[in-house]
């Protein structure tokens, strides 16, 4: 595990025209937070398209790049499956399953999870993902998550490093510079994109009420 490496200077993603670069050096697990649309899964993405690059013909889009051989695996853009009567959440945690297995081969096992669990209740999502992401950071694995629960980051401090992408919000505008950023995310985007698509203030002005009352004390109320 000590062995397993993942380094890269100024990367960016192939198909992104104008893109933004990005840098890290990583030996273990990553949780990646950030609000909405501020490039978690892009920033992801990136990383599993130079590693199969890298591995297959030598070749990134990056600066610099140096890693271990990995097998990688993701469990991104996942679908219910009405032929099979499987719902999003079985789907999901077969997903899982596949990497938890692949992570005990002797190649180690890079892997890319998008929202992971995010077909189930948050109490449950928070306790089960908690447990898989800290099962695979013990085993012969580098795991990449993405996340909007930032209850992860605090569960699994000193197991997962924590990253973080942020925006600047105005009164008519999100603006996102796509930087990668040290530590956990802080801020929220969610209740102003209903603003900003045209939502009506009465709607806005109680989920932010909601909201802020709920970061205060911990409770809805009704």
């Amino acid at each position: 595990k000590e062995e397993n490496l993942i380094e890269f200077k100024e990367m960016y993603h192939p198909l992104i025209e104008d893109p933004v670069t990005n840098s890290l050096k990583v030996k273990g697990g990553v949780l990646i937070t950030g609000s909405n649309a501020s490039g978690k899964s892009t920033f992801i993405k990136s990383i599993a398209i130079n590693q199969i690059l890298a591995q297959s013909i030598f070749t990134t889009c990056a600066r610099e790049y140096n890693s271990s051989i990995f097998n990688i695996y993701t469990s991104m853009a996942l679908k219910d499956d009405v032929l099979n009567n499987e719902s999003y959440y079985i789907v999901e945690i077969k997903s899982l399953k596949r990497i938890i297995e692949k992570s005990r081969d002797i190649v180690p096992c890079l892997c890319f999870v998008d929202e992971i669990l995010r077909g189930t209740n948050t109490i449950e999502r928070i306790a089960s993902s908690s447990e898989v992401l800290k099962h695979l950071n013990k085993s012969n694995c580098i795991c990449f998550a993405a996340t909007h629960d930032i209850e992860l980051t605090y569960l699994l401090e000193g197991e997962f490093e924590n990253y973080h992408f942020e925006e600047e919000i105005t009164d008519n505008d999100i603006m996102f510079d796509y930087k990668l950023n040290p530590g956990r995310a802080k801020s929220r985007n969610a209740i102003k994109l209903l603003s900003l698509m045209g939502y009506k203030d009465e709607i806005v002005n109680n989920a932010n009420n909601r909201a802020e009352d709920f970061a205060k004390t911990g409770k809805w109320e009704q």
